[in-house]
Formats: structure tokens, sequence, C-alpha cells
């Protein structure tokens, strides 16, 4: 559990921090593992993934295929399960559980749960945040208009600036560049900026204890598989900010001011790695060398602060502990992802000692 999301969100962190340069768009997240998009990755990415032997004990890429293929077929029933129990509760917190199950296969479904958890709840910033999520991601299946949706996360989340990008993404998509504009003023000047990981980790746990009699770590193994796959475009604002900048000087100081905010007050690794990018490209299309550089400097050093961690970390789901993954959710809400990482990685040190000398990988390579 702990191992797969720390690696997939590691990934994802060195393909969306490489983006300065680039102009493509970025992977998903959970694609991002199988298919960087970025080759000079690659070495990297095999050396975050070299313990994979340790988990499927060869190197057979169609085995390990197969064992995510297995994975999948467990989330899927479990949602077979979960859903129809949830979506006839009347808790709002309950539909936005069974609309987050169902949205990438049945987005009308799933809207209309989102539209009956935002009624019961309007103020849920996670209940609004995903109900605004969905719609851009569908387009225009939403019963409320956009405009109504990006007034009410406003309201329910106005102190957190990835709420702020949040809806000037969908001011975007719906053509409204100055109101853009105005939210990413808004995010960059905003008092923190903050994705909600860890609380939408426990919230599907809590869901699927009210709905499931798996184990407490099963539960928890199926809701962080099941938080890391939600529909979170706001990393995407990377792209906005190089073609809305290549020609406005505004939009590259806001965008600029937003990635500064977000590389030193983020709780994620991957919202972190986008404030690097974010930097990078703007400094790189006002031609600001020296300054380009101090933030490749940094971004270097932010890799390698938690490329060995990872690792290590990941090693944690060998002792398939309930207790311990509440742990790592409780010190990552309270301290970050980092702090959690490095709970993890001390964990495993006391409690699995010597575990790499013991098993050595059976794959060749770094």
């Amino acid at each position: 559990m702990v191992r797969q999301v720390a690696i997939i969100v590691a990934v994802a962190v060195l393909i969306v921090a490489s983006l300065a340069t680039r102009h493509e768009t970025p992977a998903p997240i959970i694609e991002s593992v199988e298919a960087p998009a970025d080759t000079r990755l690659l070495d990297e990415v095999e050396a975050l993934l070299s313990k994979r032997s340790t988990v499927f004990e060869v190197c057979d890429d169609t085995i390990e295929d197969a064992a995510i293929a297995e994975k999948m077929a467990e989330l899927d029933r479990l949602e077979q399960q979960v859903v129809p129990v949830l979506e006839a509760s009347a808790s709002a917190e309950h539909l936005l559980v069974a609309a987050l199950m169902i949205w990438s296969d049945e987005p009308d479904r799933a809207l209309q749960l989102l539209g009956e958890a935002a009624y019961r709840d309007p103020r849920d910033p996670l209940i609004v945040s995903q109900l605004l999520a969905v719609c851009v991601e569908f387009g225009g299946q939403c019963s409320r208009p956009r405009g109504e949706i990006e007034r009410m996360l406003i309201t329910a989340d106005r102190a957190n600036g990835l709420a702020w990008v949040q809806v000037a993404r969908s001011r975007l998509e719906r053509a409204d560049e100055s109101g853009a504009l105005e939210a990413m003023r808004e995010a960059a000047a905003a008092a923190t900026n903050d994705a909600y990981f860890p609380e939408y980790v426990m919230m599907f746990d809590r869901g699927f204890s009210a709905s499931t009699d798996l184990p407490a770590y099963d539960r928890l193994e199926a809701a962080f598989g099941f938080a890391a796959a939600l529909p979170a475009s706001t990393y995407f604002i990377i792209q906005d900010c190089r073609r809305l900048g290549e020609k406005s000087p505004e939009w590259q100081d806001a965008c600029l001011r937003l990635g500064e905010r977000q590389e030193h007050d983020s709780r994620t690794l991957l919202s972190k790695a986008l404030g690097l990018g974010l930097q990078l490209q703007m400094y790189e299309l006002a031609g600001n060398t020296r300054s380009q550089q101090e933030t490749e400097r940094r971004q270097q050093e932010f890799r390698d602060s938690f490329q060995g961690l990872v690792q290590k970390a990941g090693q944690a789901d060998r002792l398939r502990d309930a207790s311990l993954a509440q742990q790592y959710l409780d010190t990552f809400a309270a301290s970050g992802e980092f702090a959690a990482m490095e709970y993890l990685a001390m964990e495993v040190e006391a409690r699995l000692p010597g575990l790499d000398s013991a098993q050595p990988s059976a794959c060749s390579g770094p």
C-alpha cells in the first residue's frame, strides 16, 4: 500500500519536475510508472523501481503486469460491493466516496452523486473540489453552472492556493482568461497549498469501514489506491502557464509566485515538484539564466532528498501493519509527505533489520 503510493508519487514528481523545458502533456500519475514521458528520466525511474523483485520475487515484467491486473480486479470487486451501500446513505461523505469510486467509468452517475453530496454539505472542500474536477473533466454534464461551482469552492476553501488553481483552470477551460489570471494571483497569495491526500485516504477508509468487513490493513490499502487515482488536474497548470506566459508578463509573474509558494508551502512531493517546474518555466521564458540555474540546483537537491528514502519507506508494506499505515497518514497530515516517509523509513530500519542484504534483488541494473 504505502510502497505503491510512494513509488507512484516519486515517479510522478520526477516527471512533473522535468517539464520545465518541455511542451508535451504529462502522463497520468498511475500510468507514469509504466510509461514515463521523458527518456532522460529512465535511469532515475529504474532506481526507484529497483526493489520490485522483493515484492514479485522475479523480474518478469509480464508477472508484474499480472499482479497489477489482479490488484485492479480486487478494486473492481470492492467497488461493486461498496457503491450500492454508500450511494443509498444519508451521509454526504458516503455519497462522495461512492462517486469517486465510479467517476472515470460512470461520469453521469458520479456527477449525480456529487451534486447530491454538495446539496447536503456545500461547504465541504473535498466535495466541492471533486464536483468541479469531474465537471471539468467531462465538460457540460454538470447540473449546476460552472461559475456557481467555482464560487462554491472559493467559499468552502478560500485559503487554499490549490483551490484557486482549480478555479483558474476551470475558468481557462470556459475561455475566461482574465478571471483565470485573477484566480492565479489569489492562489499565489493564499495561506496554504493543500491537496488533502491523507484526508482523502482516511475518508475512503471510513467509507469502506461502513460498507465492508475488510480488515483494517486491507481497507487502508484499498483507500490508498482509490485516493491516488482521484481526478487531480491542477498540476496541468504548468502547461497553461507556459502557453500564457509566453505572451503575457502578468501570467509569468503570477505563475512564478505560485511556484515559489508551492515549493515552500506544500505538504505533498508532487506539489513541491510542480512549484519547482513552474519557476523553471517562467525563468526560462524571461531569459533569467542565473535564477534558472539556482532553481535547477534546488530541484536536484529535492530529488536527492527523497529518491533513496522512497525505496526504504516502500518496504513498510512487508509489515502489513494497519497502525503503522495510520501513523504514516497522521504524520502526513500534520507535517507533510516527506516527514511521513521518514517515519516509515525509520520503522523499516528498526523492524526489518538487514532486509536488503537478506533479500538481494534478482534483477540486474541499478
